[in-house]
């Protein structure tokens, strides 16, 4: 890379006289863990291939992704050891990123990289100042580049992810998401089988829609129009569940008595899980909207039906890539579950999933059991 290059980012020396058995150390922790769970819905494996290629000649990404990783040893490993290497390559990647905006704001597709690389970094943790800092920051770029149209395969991949961010935002405050999800990609229902990475991302599309319409302003408003919204929103995910291939959907079999659900790809499992949490959402507002008494036992017994389902799911020995996209779909299902075996259940694994992957979880459950 040339100092020219270089200078793109504020960087000097060039990334590449940067690599040391450290960054590789971080480089193969980042590959083997956050990068999956990154690329859990794109098949093309961006945030896993790419950005590994492009790191040795980019500063930001680089010290980014070192951040990242060692963000995540500090939390799983050894904190007295990982924590200041990951507050040094967060402070340098922060650094890069600001240079990046204020000399060169035409290379916000690399921007938008490191933001949602950072926005990740404070996302392990309790999310705090900086995470909404990085966050806004990410919806401010995302709207100048048009994300959600792009042809360029890294910013729909950034896109995406960034949209997962809005979803587990908007999920764990109760309220819409920034970006309407209306302007998002849907699935071309025309195609004689849909492509994988865009069937799991429309479920992600319809779990946004649907938290629009529940936590909306008129969410408390019990009108015929509502609830008509209610229903055709429904309509569309039954639809999609549908138009899903029947492997995909799991396959059942029982572990000491227990139901349990194999999945050829841990995608698919987590595409399915936010089915059923827009369902658990959609039939618990439509109690809110019911005229009278009737019926309203069935639709607990939807909530109760749905919750379960996304427990199960979790409960299924699913990798971690997809584990940590679950998070916030199976805090919602422990709220709304009647059986407290299962209850119990997806509470240990709550724990165990911030204790294996240092993806912080107590918070946002503690959030939803206190509403």
């Amino acid at each position: 890379m040339s100092r020219a290059a270089a200078d793109r980012e504020g960087a000097s020396p060039p990334a590449e006289s940067m690599i040391t058995p450290e960054i590789v150390h971080l480089l193969r922790v980042y590959e083997k863990s956050i990068a999956t769970w990154m690329d859990v819905f794109d098949s093309e494996f961006t945030y896993q291939r790419r950005l590994l290629c492009m790191a040795p000649s980019s500063p930001l990404l680089l010290n980014a992704i070192c951040a990242l990783a060692a963000r995540q040893l500090s939390l799983i490993d050894s904190p007295r050891t990982w924590k200041p290497v990951a507050e040094h390559y967060y402070g340098q990647a922060v650094h890069f990123l600001a240079r990046l905006l204020s000399s060169f704001p035409s290379k916000m597709e690399l921007a938008i990289v490191g933001t949602i690389l950072l926005s990740s970094y404070e996302l392990l943790a309790f999310p705090g100042l900086d995470y909404q800092r990085h966050f806004k920051g990410a919806h401010t770029i995302i709207d100048s580049l048009h994300a959600h149209n792009s042809a360029s395969c890294l910013t729909r991949a950034s896109f995406w992810i960034y949209a997962r961010h809005e979803v587990a935002e908007a999920l764990n405050r109760n309220s819409p998401t920034l970006h309407d999800p209306g302007s998002w990609p849907k699935l071309d229902l025309s195609a004689a089988e849909p492509a994988e990475d865009s069937f799991c991302n429309d479920a992600l599309r319809l779990t946004a829609e649907t938290v629009c319409i529940v936590f909306g302003k008129t969410s408390r408003n019990r009108t015929k129009r509502r609830k008509r919204d209610l229903s055709a929103l429904q309509s569309e995910l039954c639809t999609w569940l549908h138009r899903c291939p029947k492997q995909w959907k799991g396959i059942e079999y029982a572990e000491d008595g227990n139901v349990r659900y194999w999945f050829p790809r841990p995608n698919f499992a987590a595409a399915l899980v936010f089915y059923h949490l827009s369902m658990l959402l959609l039939w618990h507002d439509l109690e809110k909207v019911q005229e009278g008494p009737e019926n309203v036992s069935e639709l607990y017994d939807q909530v109760d039906a749905h919750s379960r389902q996304i427990i199960l799911i979790a409960l299924s020995s699913l990798p971690d890539s997809a584990m940590v996209v679950v998070v916030q779909p199976l805090c919602y299902a422990v709220k709304y579950v009647r059986d407290n075996t299962l209850k119990e259940s997806a509470i240990l694994l709550l724990d165990d999933i911030e204790a294996r992957t240092g993806f912080h979880t107590k918070s946002k459950l503690e959030r939803q059991l206190c509403r």
